[in-house]
């Protein structure tokens, strides 16, 4: 399925405002790992909105960069595209069972997405696809939302899918990609 950039970059403002939204909630009322309201239930569903929305923005991201990242924008744009995708298949699973489950896919997920997002971001900023602060977004975004999870991490993951999205939505022509050397945007 090939998606415009225009479409990624709707999919990319979903999830970053998914991903905001999950984690103020999450904040205000942590999710139990054992669902016991109604809230746990919303959050999750929330959060596999956010994921959903998360893969068709990279496929926008991939449908922009038109393999001029070569092969390891590639692999950068697989690993993500699978890890998020585990990551959601146990959010999916979570949701329905109302307590955490799939475990090893959810941790699989993560570590893919880890390496996936750097390998992607440091791409498209060598390939001067990206302007310094969108690659940055995509490097750090993850891996700081990881780390600071239990203090709303999840913002700076919001955060960084609205950068991509205004980007994306901002570029004119998806035939040819500008390069980004030396312009600040």
């Amino acid at each position: 399925m090939n998606i415009s950039t225009r479409s990624g970059a709707l999919a990319a403002i979903l999830a970053g405002s998914a991903y905001l939204i999950e984690s103020i909630m999450g904040v205000i009322k942590p999710q139990s790992e054992v669902f016991s309201g109604i809230s746990d239930y919303v959050l999750e569903a929330v959060f596999i909105i956010a994921l959903a929305a998360t893969i068709f923005a990279l496929m926008g991201l991939h449908a922009f960069a038109q393999g001029r990242y070569g092969k390891a924008g590639m692999i950068g744009f697989w690993l993500t595209s699978i890890g998020t995708a585990l990551i959601m298949i146990s959010a999916v699973v979570t949701l329905f069972a109302g307590q955490n489950s799939l475990g090893a896919a959810f941790l699989g997920g993560v570590l893919l997405d880890f390496i996936g997002y750097v390998i992607l971001g440091i791409t498209t900023l060598r390939s001067k696809i990206l302007p310094l602060w969108v690659g940055l977004a995509l490097i750090f975004g993850f891996p700081v939302s990881v780390i600071l999870n239990s203090f709303g991490g999840g913002v700076l993951l919001g955060l960084a899918w609205l950068i991509v999205g205004y980007f994306l939505w901002s570029q004119r022509s998806i035939d040819a990609p500008q390069e980004y050397a030396g312009k600040s945007i």
